[in-house]
């Protein structure tokens, strides 16, 4: 799988180099949060459409270890440890349950493979259908802390549609439409990605639409409010797989602007299209 991955990534490498450059050299800032600060989301949206063949699902709300919790429920985060520079430490819970985690400079590279998502999963359902735990909706995207300058640096790359298209260079995909913003005026700076893609090839033919935003502090660090949509459809080796995937977390006093309309874009419900780029994946492990 790991070598499957690969393969199906290879033409990302521009992209994460440079996560990987920025993520390792640039520690310029600080995760500017104390232990003991507790920070409360709430789940405004969180839903997910999937067919596999003949499977389907739709599972509304999320999971989070095991247990089905619907839209509208909060939970809380509290800072556990801080290294200024490199990480900060968490406990996620929800209703009673907690969950420890972190977020740190690798969460760049998280960024990027969030968008092959669809493709990782589709990947995982050819070996098997689990109905039950799909039902149970998706998983918190758990990236709560930044480290600003860094993630500056990552977002400025990034918000740059010509760059963009160029390290894409595959002939086998087409793109429709990109979009990609930064603003960094005010204390809460939002990052901005969107794409419109189309791949045709042999095995497949899919296209899509994909939508990633992330507003975040400034000075300390702390995520305000993260918003991913994916809407991918058609075929892969002859078996249909759409993935619809809607989430919306935000911090209790803030509201994320603009979620829902994209400059140049029409209203839609969407789906990381990079994703769509990996489904290489896919090909790959069924030929084997």
């Amino acid at each position: 799988m790991v070598n499957d991955l690969k393969k199906g990534l290879k033409i990302f490498f521009p992209i994460f180099f440079i996560a990987i450059l920025l993520g390792t050299t640039t520690v310029k800032g600080d995760y500017n949060v104390a232990v003991g600060n507790t920070f409360k989301y709430d789940v405004v949206k969180s839903s997910w459409d999937i067919t596999f063949g003949t499977n389907t699902s739709k599972g509304t709300g999320f999971n989070f270890k095991g247990v089905k919790y619907p839209v509208g429920t909060q939970f809380t985060v509290e800072v556990t440890a801080v290294s200024p520079t490199s990480s900060v430490d968490w406990d996620m819970t929800v209703g009673t349950e907690t969950e420890s985690g972190s977020n740190n400079l690798f969460d760049i590279i998280g960024i990027a493979f969030s968008l092959f998502l669809p493709v990782i999963f589709a990947s995982g359902l050819s070996g098997s259908w689990n109905q039950t735990e799909i039902d149970l909706g998706p998983y918190i995207f758990d990236l709560f802390f930044v480290e600003p300058v860094s993630f500056s640096d990552f977002f400025y790359e990034l918000s740059n549609e010509t760059y963009v298209t160029e390290s894409m260079s595959d002939t086998n995909f087409e793109f429709n439409n990109v979009y990609g913003a930064f603003d960094n005026s005010s204390t809460i700076a939002i990052f901005e990605w969107h794409f419109d893609i189309s791949y045709t090839n042999s095995d497949a033919n899919f296209g899509g639409i994909y939508t990633f935003k992330l507003a975040f502090d400034k000075n300390t660090g702390q995520v305000k409010g993260q918003y991913f949509t994916f809407d991918y459809a058609g075929t892969v080796d002859g078996e249909t797989f759409n993935y619809k995937f809607t989430q919306l977390v935000e911090d209790e006093n803030y509201n994320m602007p603009g979620v829902g309309f994209i400059p140049g874009f029409e209203w839609f419900v969407t789906l990381p299209v990079l994703v769509l780029l990996g489904s290489i994946v896919v090909i790959v492990r069924r030929r084997k």
